[in-house]
């Protein structure tokens, strides 16, 4: 893509509003500016200072006013961009800021493509591609966690350690390089060196990957599966756990028949809970559709909540808690909870616990969705269990692409690490580290291709 022309659009939202910006990047954009931008103080916009607000009306090429305005220019390398930019603050609404925007690109600009500015900020070297994909975490924020999160990529601190892991990559496998030459001379202290180096290398990459896991789940928010058989309250609770009254809660056994969504906030964590049709066994068509729909939102979840009655656990109680926690495999924390919910109906220090459950290593939580009884106790256990280890204030903003790519750095340096254990050789061990080095260069868009920052700068808007 050309970098060299003047890109213009409209960078705040579309509609009335109390202002509305019009921006232009480029070399030529106070040239294009001046065209139309008449200051108060009679001086060109190239003549003020820039980064400094100038008060003026936008004019048309035969000098009927469009708008009364401000307008700052920035030079290159001081402006979102790093290149020469300018900005034009209008008065909100559709027309006013619309035309504005016509006689700039009647004038030698073009529209902008969607997320253009924030390419020409990566290409001009003032971000790095990590930086860049954090902008559009910013923007789609969920909760306040999520934004935080966003911030710390935006600012660099996901850039700054994933370059310290790739600093420390470099040096180690340099020094490895200066042993292969005589790899018969290795003894059993280098090769222990060796070992440890790894080790450290394969411990700071699965950290990394932990933090960007934890951010990816903190901008995307925790989907949760509302499973059971019919008639041990999981609309009642869906409704307690959100604080609204979305499901139909009623004492006849298959009420829902359908996935039933609500969202909420906790901790700064955005949950959606989908409340499902009670598993069961049925002759009834539409019942089955939606015990179908059940067994498709439990594959679908990042956590699965079991609700059983706390009074006992059923056969059918365990198949569903089986087939629940069939979907853990390869996941060390399970991803599948237990709520033994109308415990208010029980005697004092009455609770029967099913073996299946407890053998299963699965997290029981106490609730009564009447009385509120364990709700808050249940959203901890959620939001633990989808962060895992990673405290919310420490995680990486970061897409799956980033996520993705630390993650397979993290298991080529754990690879490694096996191959040293193995005695496979240094010559091994090196490729791996290698292949290691590829993919940790390639988060920060080292020689990343024209299809890739399409593919990553076309989800942005227009006007970013």
């Amino acid at each position: 893509m050309r970098t060299d022309d003047v890109i213009a659009a409209i960078a705040t939202a579309w509609g009335e509003s109390a202002i509305a910006v019009v921006r232009l990047s480029g070399a030529g954009s106070v040239h294009i500016a001046d065209k139309f931008f008449r200051a108060r103080s009679g001086k060109n916009l190239e003549e003020i200072q820039a980064r400094h607000m100038a008060l003026g009306v936008v004019a048309d090429a035969e000098g009927f006013a469009v708008d009364e305005a401000l307008a700052v220019r920035f030079e290159e390398g001081r402006s979102y961009t790093g290149e020469e930019s300018v900005e034009v603050h209008c008065h909100g609404g559709i027309m006013a800021v619309q035309r504005c925007l016509e006689l700039f690109l009647g004038c030698g600009a073009r529209l902008a493509l969607p997320g253009e500015f924030t390419k020409r900020a990566f290409l001009s070297g003032r971000i790095d591609l990590a930086q860049a994909e954090a902008a559009l975490g910013v923007i789609r924020s969920k909760s306040d966690a999520a934004l935080l999160s966003a911030e710390r990529s935006l600012q660099g601190e996901l850039s700054s350690g994933v370059r310290s892991l790739m600093d420390s990559l470099t040096a180690f496998r340099a020094g490895l390089e200066a042993r292969l030459d005589y790899p018969e001379e290795l003894d059993g202290q280098e090769n222990s060196e060796i070992s440890d180096g790894i080790e450290k290398l394969s411990f700071a990459a699965s950290d990394l990957a932990s933090r960007c896991r934890a951010g990816l789940i903190l901008s995307g928010g925790v989907r949760v599966a509302i499973l059971g058989r019919p008639n041990v309250g999981k609309s009642a609770l869906l409704n307690a756990l959100t604080g609204q009254d979305r499901a139909i809660v009623a004492a006849t056994p298959g009420t829902t028949r359908d996935t039933v969504t609500a969202s909420t906030v906790w901790r700064g964590l955005a949950l959606e809970f989908v409340d499902t049709a009670g598993i069961r066994e049925t002759s009834d068509e539409i019942e089955g559709i939606g015990i179908a729909r059940s067994l498709a939102a439990m594959g679908g979840a990042d956590v699965r909540l079991v609700v059983t009655d706390a009074s006992g656990m059923t056969a059918d109680d365990e198949e569903i808690i089986s087939e629940a926690t069939k979907k853990d495999a390869g996941d060390a924390a399970g991803s599948t909870l237990l709520a033994l919910n109308k415990s208010d109906l029980l005697p004092p220090g009455c609770l029967k616990n099913a073996d299946v459950a407890s053998g299963a290593g699965i997290n029981q939580i106490k609730t009564s969705a009447l009385t509120g009884y364990g709700i808050e106790a249940l959203k901890d256990a959620i939001f633990e269990l989808a962060l895992g280890s990673v405290p919310a204030e420490e995680g990486y903003a970061a897409t799956e692409r980033m996520a993705s790519g630390i993650a397979e750095a993290a298991s080529l340096l754990g690879d490694a690490k096996a191959a040293m254990k193995r005695a496979d050789g240094i010559d091994a061990v090196g490729s791996l580290l290698a292949e290691a080095s590829v993919a940790i260069a390639a988060l920060l868009g080292a020689d990343a291709t024209e299809e890739l920052l399409d593919a990553i700068f076309s989800n942005f808007c227009v006007g970013k």
